[in-house]
């Protein structure tokens, strides 16, 4: 199948490791263009060179995303450099595992400004380049924890990803009529490393729960992420994509 990636310009925030990482490398092997970014300058650069032994211009740059001044340069930083986005992926987040009784205010701000702002500021940042255009695509990283509450995540780390659904469905209205689909995905437990410091009986006991008995891989969410962002999913929008091995089902 063609998915009418080649030449289109990606951008992906948190892509310094993990699902990104992933997605960097998959979306330059359709031959897109792709912009990493990452809190970790090193980290964006190193995936910026996976996906620029493929072939392809590649941009990597440190970015906060809860900083609009930041994002807002950022995105004309990679006009000039490589073009208009065509696609976002909203792939920055921060996990936090803490019980209730011992979230503070702080902890709950900070999860809430990467994972669900962050989201807000950067698609609003590519709707202003995608509108005029009138095309382009949103992906954005929600989790199964935002549909079932925290199981080993905290109440402000769930929060925050059922907020990018809604968030989800909300830009989707809104892009819509301008030719620009949004859709976001619903990962599982996925052997990254924001999971790996989970411990070993938590993981095994995820694994379990799980019908198809195993953690997810990055990959495997990087594939979907990238056909929803291509021309295969054209008729896909304001859609949750559940990646979770069957161990919710909606």
């Amino acid at each position: 199948m063609n998915l009418g990636l080649r030449g289109k310009v990606v951008a992906i925030t948190g892509g310094g490791g993990g699902i990104g990482r992933d997605c960097a490398d998959l979306f330059a092997r359709e031959g897109a263009l792709v912009a990493v970014s990452d809190v970790r300058s090193d980290a964006a650069e190193a995936v910026a060179l996976i996906a620029r032994n493929h072939g392809v211009s590649t941009h990597a740059a440190r970015l906060d995303v809860t900083d609009p001044v930041d994002v807002a340069a950022y995105f004309q930083t990679v006009e000039s450099t490589l073009g208009p986005v065509d696609v976002l992926v909203n792939n920055a987040g921060i996990f936090q595992s803490r019980s209730l009784d011992e979230l503070t205010v702080a902890d709950w701000d900070r999860v809430m400004d990467v994972n669900l702002k962050g989201v807000f500021i950067c698609s609003q940042a590519a709707l202003r380049v995608m509108r005029p255009r009138r095309r382009g695509s949103i992906v954005s990283i929600a989790s199964l924890a935002g549909q079932v509450g925290g199981i080993h995540a905290a109440a402000n780390y769930a929060t925050s990803k059922a907020g990018v659904i809604s968030l989800t469905k909300s830009l989707a209205k809104h892009a819509g009529p301008f030719g620009i689909r949004v859709n976001c995905v619903n990962p599982g437990v996925i052997d990254t490393p924001m999971t790996q410091p989970w411990p070993p009986d938590v993981l095994a006991s995820m694994a379990r729960q799980t019908p198809l008995g195993r953690l997810g891989r990055p990959d495997e969410v990087a594939r979907v992420i990238v056909f929803l962002a291509s021309d295969g999913a054209s008729f896909v929008h304001g859609a949750h994509v559940d990646i979770n091995g069957g161990v919710h089902m909606d």
